[in-house]
């Protein structure tokens, strides 16, 4: 249950309590970021209250909107483990204005499950083997590039096409992340990196680190990606955005394949239901009409 009686005496209201982690994932740092976001001002549930509130939506503000003592809410911000329920955390996502993303990552990190909301059912133990019938479908795929990934972003399997345009899925053990935000050609090939290809995957692994904090492979992913360079070491402790996946993003590219001439394409991303903890992403090139 929300304790109402949950009282935190000398704590100071306004900083979380992982200040040994400065790092972009922390659902702290998250949660402090989302709250400096909202101005007080503009919240019609605290007109009237006294004091008056200024800009700053403070931990108080928050516990108010959520209808739980300032203690209860202030362990939430500083990641103490306690049993939040989902109307508890539904509240903050409204109070803190999340977007859909952010409720995922909110629940992901602090209890492990899905928000009520989105309505999806668990996935399936994954099956051992890749399923012939989605091996078939994707090499079947002819006029775009496709392939499947796992919860790591490692490439499981790839048609003709997706070689074609992107030799290094050819290589050995390939992997998205690794290419996208570590090889020198994605910089080359992946134009806008900054905006259109770091910060995205970079928001893409703070949501799979809060949703399986356990998963060792993950962790070593980030640790590797930001032990080995700068600019997303800047990104991931200057941002705080979070991003589900790419289905429906549209980047710009410029491959050996195309002579390097620009293009710009769009990633769909489906789930085989055989095997929900794969990734079946398309890449289509977008009507330029």
């Amino acid at each position: 249950m929300d304790r109402e009686d949950g009282h935190d005496p000398g704590g100071d209201h306004d900083h979380g309590g992982d200040h040994g982690h400065a790092d972009g994932e922390s659902i702290s740092r998250l949660l402090r970021a989302w709250r400096a976001r909202v101005d007080a001002r503009t919240v019609p549930e605290l007109r009237g209250v006294s004091p008056r509130p200024g800009r700053r939506l403070s931990q108080r503000h928050v516990a108010r909107l959520t209808g739980v003592s300032e203690g209860w809410y202030r362990a939430l911000e500083a990641g103490r483990r306690h049993d939040f329920s989902e109307g508890f955390l539904l509240r903050v996502a409204r109070a803190l204005r999340l977007s859909e993303a952010e409720t995922l990552t909110l629940f992901l990190a602090v209890s492990g499950r899905r928000p009520p909301e989105t309505g999806r059912t668990p996935a399936a133990p994954p099956a051992p083997g890749l399923p012939a019938g989605v091996r078939t479908l994707l090499e079947r795929q002819v006029g775009c590039p496709a392939y499947l990934s796992d919860g790591a972003w490692n490439i499981v399997a790839a048609n003709a096409l997706m070689g074609a345009w992107f030799p290094w899925v050819l290589r050995p053990r390939p992997n998205l992340m690794r290419w996208a935000l570590l090889h020198p050609e994605a910089r080359e090939q992946m134009l806008d990196w900054d905006d259109s290809c770091a910060r995205v995957y970079l928001a893409m692994l703070r949501v799979a680190a809060n949703s399986d904090p356990g998963n060792a492979e993950l962790r070593a992913l980030v640790a590797e990606i930001l032990d080995a360079d700068a600019d997303c070491r800047r990104i991931w402790a200057e941002e705080h955005d979070v991003v589900e996946h790419r289905d429906g993003h549209v980047f710009r590219l410029c491959l050996p394949y195309h002579d390097h001439r620009e293009i710009r394409v769009t990633s769909h991303v489906l789930l085989p239901i055989q095997r929900q903890d794969l990734r079946f992403v398309l890449i289509t090139p977008v009507d330029e009409d």
